[in-house]
């Protein structure tokens, strides 16, 4: 089966796409590289301020036909989710308690999420923000899985894949609606944004 995604890439608005189910990969199963290294930071905004943090990827792997990012998976554990602009204790704690909570990412029953590339499209000349591919896949949080198309920053240099991302999900989607404005219109300026800004930095080699 083929492996699935590791290259994001800049886009302050992520495209819905339809679910795809992944196909078998071809050529020599050896171009699988492993992730040997990734950041991955969350940043959630709510009227006047905003809280931010990372979590950290687990495995994952990238297929490379040539020069040409083709496929690739990885795993978010979802139980390293860390909260990093809160300096109290206290106040860190119940943060980070809430985002595991049920309002949110209900880690206890989903502690993992998975991002599966479905398709990946060279675009002709790299754009004004460096994006050189557009990168749909399929997005599993909290057990739902949800297509997603947008535009990746991708190099490959000495055998080594590096991509970089910053783009936005729409939380709800993945029945994530705490506080959410579109569900719950009455919370005026008390309501927090639907989308969440992800920042991913990867680098992926043989293993």
């Amino acid at each position: 089966m083929a492996f699935a995604t590791i290259a994001f890439a800049c886009s302050n608005e992520t495209e819905k796409a339809e679910t795809t189910e992944v196909t078998e990969a071809s050529g020599d199963q050896n171009n699988g590289m492993a992730i040997s290294s990734s950041n991955l930071k969350w940043t959630g905004r709510k009227l006047g301020g905003e809280h931010f943090g990372t979590i950290q990827i687990s495995q994952g792997n990238l297929i490379v036909e040539g020069d040409q990012l083709t496929g690739g998976n990885f795993t978010i554990d979802m139980n390293t989710i860390k909260v990093e602009d809160l300096t109290d204790p206290g106040k860190n704690k119940d943060l980070t308690d809430h985002l595991f909570s049920e309002d949110f990412f209900n880690v206890a029953n989903h502690p993992q999420a998975t991002f599966t590339i479905t398709g990946v499209e060279a675009l002709a000349a790299a754009d004004d923000a460096g994006n050189t591919h557009t990168i749909s896949g399929n997005l599993t949080i909290k057990g739902i899985t949800q297509g997603i198309k947008f535009p990746a920053s991708v190099s490959m240099q000495n055998g080594v894949v590096n991509a970089k991302a910053n783009f936005d999900i729409d939380r709800t989607l993945w029945d994530i609606k705490f506080k959410s404005g579109k569900f719950f219109p009455e919370l005026g300026d008390k309501a927090i944004k639907d989308e969440i800004s992800i920042a991913l930095d990867l680098t992926a080699n043989k293993g």
